[in-house]
């Protein structure tokens, strides 16, 4: 693997610490706890706790969780331009372009494991809260599920927030945010160009232009790619 995109992974995880991921993720399952202790009163048949799971997915582990830790960590490791260019590697003749993605990939790379750990306790809350006689089987498959849409989302999110902090800082970032809330919650044509509703789709729900899930991953895939193409050439070389 390239020098610079190692250092600049390193440099990332030295200034995010060991403290910011524990707590992110602390946080993150304290909220699904809470979220599968109320809706698990609502549970009392096999397909009420399926749907129980499905909510705790959709509304906090991919809804809340992931676009937050997303977020938080790229404005905490994706500085506006003037910041990634005064860094002392690419001062003194480190690439620049591949610094950036190093450090973009560590904003990638804790979302996803901290969704991840988070889709994964929600699949368990659905089926430890369950009725006596109700609980869910567990499916290895679900379980790579809910991983792989993990990692995908946590990509597009990252480049995503990573661009907007580059060209805009924190007001850019926090634009997107709330952005990617109100018109990514929808199905319509305003739906489309934020994460959102792509994600909803692979959970079961209905995507921006009733779109299929297949479509819906390629979507997220291309909005991925598009924004770290344009990441790495707003860098100069």
């Amino acid at each position: 693997m390239n020098l610079d995109f190692i250092q600049g992974f390193r440099d990332a995880r030295a200034a995010l610490g060991r403290f910011w991921p524990l707590t992110a993720a602390a946080a993150s399952w304290l909220v699904l706890g809470v979220g599968g202790l109320l809706e698990g009163q609502s549970i009392g048949t096999a397909s009420s706790a399926e749907r129980v799971q499905l909510r705790l997915l959709s509304a906090l582990a991919f809804g809340l969780v992931l676009p937050l830790s997303a977020f938080a960590a790229s404005t905490r490791l994706c500085g506006r331009l003037p910041e990634l260019l005064a860094s002392g590697w690419s001062r003194y003749g480190g690439d620049r372009r591949r610094y950036a993605l190093g450090r973009q990939a560590l904003a990638a790379a804790v979302p996803a494991a901290i969704t991840a750990g988070a889709a994964l306790l929600a699949l368990g809350l659905g089926s430890a809260v369950s009725a006596p006689g109700v609980a869910l089987p567990g499916s290895a498959t679900n379980l790579l599920t809910v991983v792989w849409i993990a990692l995908l989302g946590a990509a597009c999110y990252a480049m995503y927030f990573g661009l907007a902090q580059l060209y805009a800082g924190r007001t850019g970032s926090s634009v997107l945010l709330i952005a990617d809330w109100v018109f990514g919650s929808g199905t319509s044509a305003l739906a489309a160009p934020w994460p959102r509703g792509y994600l909803r789709a692979l959970l079961g729900g209905t995507a921006p232009l009733e779109l299929s899930p297949r479509d819906a991953a390629l979507c997220l895939l291309l909005i991925a790619l598009t924004s770290g193409v344009l990441y790495v050439r707003r860098l100069p070389a």
